[in-house]
């Protein structure tokens, strides 16, 4: 069976001043905590725990010394405490319903330091599948918490190229570039003495500033047949104008 774990590391180091007694506590538990000079570096080796188990009067005092901060773990532990008898040495706190990045939002929230915490996650699995491997970066900060995994970014690309490969469009009365295209061809066809180029020469860049060009500048009036043919023209007098700047280069390199 495959056994998947997400390590987690929490790359801002909070304050020791900005928690309060019981958030510290219950990070310190879902997270393995380090001391970095006047803070703490969380971190978890497999994944952040949402179960735990906390000395019962440790966590009385924690929450007793945090009342009054704005703090949503200040009503669960309150919640629980009442469901555990007072002989009880230990509590256990279920979380699953509120992730460690609220918890840190509150932080945040109530911090003169701290613009944001941003948190790095990797997708690990003890079998090499599919959906086993990844990653996902969080940013957390007052107002919001941002996530993006891998798959999103993967998705992202996808839309981008999706978005690349479709004919850019020109609303006018309304053409397309491969419009420009195949009318390039015929203009060069019929007229020999416009251009020396041939169609291929022209590229998709030339056509596309062209058409820019060409919707900028013309009326509205205007017939459609009319704008794709300044458009045709306008590329063809682009690529031979880098025609000609790439000769004039040529030309000045075999001078020096």
């Amino acid at each position: 069976m495959a056994s998947y774990c997400v390590p987690t590391v929490v790359q801002t180091t909070i304050p020791d001043t900005d928690m309060t007694p019981l958030e510290r506590l219950v990070l310190s538990h879902m997270f393995t905590a380090e001391q970095d000079g006047a803070g703490t570096l969380f971190f978890a080796d497999a994944s952040p725990a949402e179960c735990i188990d906390i000395a019962a009067a440790a966590l009385r005092a924690a929450h007793r010394d945090s009342a009054g901060a704005d703090s949503v773990l200040n009503a669960i532990v309150e919640n629980r405490l009442g469901e555990i008898a007072a002989a009880d040495t230990s509590a256990e706190l279920d979380l699953t319903d509120v992730s460690w990045s609220t918890i840190f939002q509150d932080i945040v929230r109530r911090s003169a330091t701290l613009d944001e915490i941003a948190v790095s996650s990797a997708f690990t699995c003890s079998r090499m599948l599919p959906d086993g491997f990844g990653g996902m970066a969080t940013l957390i900060t007052a107002g919001s918490i941002r996530s993006c995994s891998t798959d999103e970014v993967l998705e992202q690309f996808r839309k981008e190229l999706a978005a690349a490969a479709a004919p850019r469009t020109h609303v006018l009365l309304r053409f397309d570039e491969n419009e420009v295209r195949t009318m390039i061809g015929e203009v060069i066809a019929y007229d020999d003495a416009l251009t020396t180029l041939s169609p291929d020469a022209v590229t998709d860049d030339d056509i596309h500033l062209a058409c820019l060009a060409v919707a900028a500048a013309t009326q509205l009036a205007e017939e459609r047949g009319s704008a794709v043919f300044k458009a045709a023209l306008a590329a063809i007098q682009s690529a031979e104008q880098r025609r000609a700047d790439v000769k004039e280069g040529n030309e000045k390199g075999e001078e020096e």
